[in-house]
């Protein structure tokens, strides 16, 4: 075993410097890491992030032997990387994307090991330095599609059992009860714990790219096939239970139990195709001079440079954000209603409007065509703290556990604006036990209409560095519809967004 007192001398100031640009790091970017670690704390699908660290440095441990006799040298190229990941930082800061901000600074962390270690130890280490960057707690994003996944998987397998079903987005029902899939029946966690324990598995067992790379596609597949099956286990449980079993706390051990057993055959399977240990190899001459001037001759210039590269990045942050901020009005045109064939219509009593936090000004009107009653609403959010942004997964019509209101279907609708750009609008139907509304809604950044929430980001993103401080809405158009009759509606209330907001 390498001793402290072994440590070769040509790798007792790389090892200083990589501490050092961690920490230089962490406080240069305070905010980001804070948030990591916030996150970390508060989910549980996340927590595994302070593992991963400590995972890394045992990965780097167990192959000692290969990377004591490599000699690290400087790497200018690594500061044109962190130089790209530090303007991502700053463009994710300014427009707060905040998983983009993570991102960026792991990278900008990994950059700086790079700029330490050289290419070659650098690409030596590449596995356990790269796997840092599951320190960020991403996956978020992909909840909606897995679950959206995971009911029309279930309904699918219930129906091929014979099964009655009867689905509303992600609500169904069963003569024996009623089922919905939430959050947490996503399966993200299973997930993203599958793919942590399939990469660490694939690296320490595997030799083959090949190998590893199949390996690594079956831990990302395999639990997305289990999550469906589990969650269609859980409905068969509790149907033929008469819901006394699987309808509490009970059906997420069952869960983890039956995660468990799909990990274990995963790793079995594996076990059959293992590539023997590498061999231990010296790849790199080792530095035998003991010349302080030989060793590592660059190493106190690279940190304060390096240091100026972390710092730089904040301060621009700070200078442009001062520069300027978003109007946080509501533009006259949307304020000074009616428009051409609307007139002022009563508030109906339909039990819901549009509600977001974080919202700095908003405004809200009802009008009439003499067909349709409509809702307009607009939200200013201003520059947003973090939770109160426009572009926000939070900002949702109605929470998934509402009492009274369910979403039924949400696609993308195409709108023609007035100025001959087509963009699309999110369209929703939301039913309750009384009435269905539909909803309109999307985003006006300066002059531009979208629904897709990454062009969003980049108009906004161009905005802010352009120094235009035009508002940035949220627009929701609602009305009350017949079931199964939403054709008129909807084109009354495309005509109302083409005339307000063309």
């Amino acid at each position: 075993m390498l001793q402290a007192a072994d440590l070769p001398r040509h790798w007792q100031k790389p090892l200083l410097g990589l501490v050092l640009a961690t920490l230089a790091c962490i406080l240069a970017f305070w905010e980001t890491w804070e948030s990591i670690v916030s996150t970390w704390s508060r989910s549980e699908t996340f927590t595994h992030g302070f593992l991963v660290a400590p995972i890394s440095l045992w990965l780097i441990w167990s192959r000692k032997h290969q990377y004591k006799d490599l000699q690290p040298s400087a790497s200018l190229s690594g500061f044109l990387v962190m130089a790209g990941c530090g303007f991502l930082w700053l463009s994710a800061d300014l427009i707060h994307a905040l998983v983009v901000q993570q991102w960026a600074v792991v990278g900008i962390l990994i950059c700086s090991y790079w700029i330490i270690l050289g290419n070659r130890v650098t690409l030596a280490m590449l596995f356990p330095i790269l796997f840092l960057f599951l320190m960020v707690p991403f996956g978020e994003d992909f909840v909606p599609f897995l679950m959206e996944y995971t009911a029309t998987f279930v309904v699918a397998m219930l129906r091929l059992t014979g099964i009655s079903v009867y689905r509303e987005g992600l609500h169904f029902t069963l003569t024996s009860g009623n089922w919905s899939v939430i959050d947490a029946c996503s399966g993200i966690r299973y997930l993203i714990a599958s793919i942590t324990l399939g990469l660490v598995y694939a690296y320490l067992n595997f030799n083959s790219y090949k190998k590893r790379a199949i390996f690594i596609l079956a831990s990302i597949l395999t639990p997305i096939l289990a999550n469906g099956l589990r969650a269609y286990m859980i409905v068969m449980i509790g149907h033929l239970s008469d819901m006394k079993l699987a309808t509490g706390v009970d059906h997420i051990i069952y869960g983890w139990l039956f995660f468990g057993f799909v990990m274990l055959l995963l790793f079995y399977i594996g076990s059959f195709w293992q590539d023997p240990a590498p061999a231990v190899s010296v790849p790199a001459a080792r530095a035998d001079s003991t010349t302080e001037t030989i060793i590592y001759p660059h190493f106190w210039p690279l940190l304060p440079a390096m240091l100026v590269c972390f710092a730089i990045w904040p301060a621009a942050a700070a200078w442009i954000t001062a520069q300027q901020a978003v109007q946080a009005e509501i533009p006259d045109q949307l304020t000074q209603l009616p428009v051409s064939q609307w007139q002022p219509a009563s508030a109906p009593n339909w039990g819901w409007e549009p509600q977001f936090k974080g919202v700095v000004t908003e405004t809200r009107h009802y009008l009439s065509n003499g067909n349709t009653v409509a809702g307009f609403y607009a939200a200013n959010f201003n520059n947003g703290s973090q939770g109160g942004e426009l572009v926000n997964s939070l900002n949702v019509l109605i929470p998934q556990d509402h009492a009274i209101w369910r979403m039924v279907q949400t696609v993308r609708t195409p709108i023609n604006w007035p100025d001959n750009r087509a963009a699309g609008v999110d369209e929703s139907l939301l039913r309750s036990k009384q009435r269905d509304l539909l909803v309109l809604r999307w985003y006006r950044i300066g002059t531009e209409n979208t629904a897709n929430t990454y062009r969003a980001k980049w108009l906004q993103l161009l905005k802010r560095l352009s120094g235009d401080t035009s508002p940035e809405l949220l627009i929701v158009l609602f009305a009350e519809t017949q079931h199964g009759e939403t054709k008129q509606v909807r084109d009354d209330l495309q005509k109302l967004a083409q005339a307000c907001c063309g």
